[in-house]
């Protein structure tokens, strides 16, 4: 049990320190997705945008990461 909770704050650590790597309205999506758990809905009404431009921010944002972790 223990090695699975090590695993998960591991994992964490990484995504708060890829998050880190980028600024703006990118990390704050970011951020609000995989740190405090909103919805991409969630996020359009927190930021303000529209939720297809938050949508599709957060698809290029993950074929940045997906590029980027190879």
């Amino acid at each position: 049990m223990s090695n699975r909770i090590e695993q998960l704050e591991k994992e964490r650590k990484e995504i708060v320190e890829l998050i880190g790597k980028f600024t703006g309205l990118n990390q704050q999506i970011l951020k609000l997705k995989y740190v405090e758990g909103l919805t991409l809905e969630s996020i359009a009404d927190e930021t303000g945008y529209a939720y297809q431009y938050i949508k599709n921010k957060h698809a290029e944002l993950m074929r940045i990461i997906k590029f980027d972790r190879g």
